[in-house]
């Protein structure tokens, strides 16, 4: 899904990026069970590839847009002063570590474009079994709470993703770091998206050839962490979902995805957006 893509937001949300507070570093200490770990690996994620239309051609604006190139670098004194500075994204790394204690997760991080409050921050890549989970941050309040609303934090929830691993593979799915940012990028320019939500594209997922016909997503609850508290309010996670052409037309028809979700969930808990699985039909 590329920015140029995205042609359809089935139901309107309560959610939208109107006002969203930016994430802001203020000199609070880490603390909790996990301060002290740091991320063994950073990979940067340069945006300034040019923008591609639906049918995958350079569109002619300026450069923005997904991710185009990754690095990785071992700065680990780098990673500290952040985890520092950011006691959300501190409780974004703790919530999940509890879940996954012995896995270090890679650090993704977006390289700005230039464009105020117009890119997601990063991604959380954790290499599990059989798959990677992928975790949002910056959609929420990473530093000092800056917004009005004590209860939320910032936009109120970060995205997941889950997508095929194979056993040795340390590459981030680029693909996969592309959907994230264009999602969060449609939302930051105020589209609304919540729960139930469905995604329409005319094309593969993330511009990738190799998705197919995985051409659409649904949004649901993360099928293992819903929600936390952090300093700056609570933090939902929605987990996006890979859906075959067939499935998002259906789903466009039923004026739902409740019953294809239940579906999917019976079929993968996990709820993986693999583009090798079979269609499901309702």
């Amino acid at each position: 899904m590329s920015r140029g893509s995205l042609v359809g937001i089935g139901r309107r949300g309560r959610r939208s990026a109107e006002g969203l507070p930016r994430a802001a570093a203020g000199p609070v200490t880490a603390s909790g069970p996990h301060a002290g770990r740091s991320y063994p690996r950073t990979w940067t994620i340069a945006c300034g590839g040019r923008r591609r239309t639906a049918g995958g051609q350079a569109a002619p604006d300026r450069p923005r847009g997904p991710p185009t190139t990754v690095t990785a670098t071992t700065d680990l004194e780098s990673d500290d002063a952040m985890l520092e500075m950011l006691p959300g994204l501190v409780r974004i790394y703790e919530e999940w570590a509890e879940r996954y204690p012995d896995v270090q997760p890679l650090t993704v991080q977006f390289a700005a474009d230039g464009e105020s409050g117009a890119v997601l921050d990063g991604v959380l890549a954790y290499p599990l079994d059989g798959h990677w989970l992928l975790v949002s941050f910056g959609l929420t309040e990473l530093g000092e709470k800056t917004s009005g609303e004590a209860r939320v934090s910032g936009a109120g929830f970060e995205f997941t993703c889950r997508v095929p691993r194979e056993d040795g593979d340390e590459a981030v799915p680029a693909w996969a770091l592309r959907v994230l940012h264009a999602l969060a990028d449609r939302f930051l320019a105020g589209s609304d998206l919540d729960v139930g939500h469905w995604i329409v594209t005319p094309a593969p997922l993330g511009g990738e050839p190799a998705n197919g016909d995985m051409t659409s997503l649904v949004i649901v609850p993360d099928v293992e962490i819903r929600a936390m508290d952090t300093p700056n309010g609570i933090v939902l996670f929605f987990q996006l979902v890979g859906l075959k052409a067939e499935e998002g037309a259906d789903v466009q028809k039923a004026g739902t995805a409740a019953p294809l979700v239940a579906l999917l969930r019976d079929r993968d808990p996990k709820m993986l957006s693999d583009p090798s699985r079979d269609t499901v039909r309702i």
